[in-house]
């Protein structure tokens, strides 16, 4: 049996656990980091294998695969929300997992020019960087709004206790007679 107060309690925890989900900032700040550097050098990469390619004589090699490379890890970046958002992820989790990647993506697509920083004049290197970085901010966003949505349909189409950890009727029964908590083996 329930109060008023204790309904008035679990607004802010649902509230909490949107915004910050089961899975933590920690999980979803390291692989903003790691996604930043892979997106970051995978340009270098590609174009290094693209040079390779053509010196060895491969023909059919593009020149510019910039857009490829960029929809390519616009793609994994999204997949990789949901996926985070599924196994317990927020919504501000998912956000700032899908920043790293995207601020990559932008600064190299339209950022300034790659690892060259003027020190003589550094207002119009910080311009030319703040931009793509506050455009990263929209699109992670729109992105990890999305993707938490998504992530959250496919975890409950999957049901809202993974297999090895359900514990069944007959148990959680027992316990709850013996006062245990259900998840107590956890």
């Amino acid at each position: 049996m329930t109060t008023d107060n204790d309904d008035d309690s679990g607004r802010p925890a649902l509230l909490a656990r949107v915004a910050l989900g089961e899975t933590g900032f920690e999980r979803a700040a390291v692989w903003s980091a790691v996604g930043f550097a892979v997106s970051y050098v995978a340009f270098d990469a590609v174009s290094i294998g693209a040079s390779t390619a053509a010196a060895l004589g491969a023909t059919g090699v593009p020149q510019s695969l910039a857009a490829p490379v960029a929809g390519t890890l616009a793609v994994l970046t999204a997949v990789g929300v949901v996926a985070f958002a599924a196994v317990g992820g927020g919504v501000l989790p998912a956000v700032l997992l899908a920043y790293g990647p995207f601020a990559a993506v932008l600064l190299r697509t339209t950022g300034p020019e790659p690892y060259a920083i003027p020190l003589s004049d550094p207002v119009p290197f910080l311009a030319a960087v703040a931009e793509p970085l506050g455009v990263a901010v929209a699109g992670a966003a729109a992105v990890g709004l999305a993707g938490y949505a998504i992530g959250r349909v496919i975890a409950g189409i999957g049901g809202n206790e993974r297999e090895s950890d359900a514990v069944p009727a007959e148990e959680r029964e027992e316990r709850e007679g013996k006062g245990e908590s259900a998840g107590a083996d956890d």
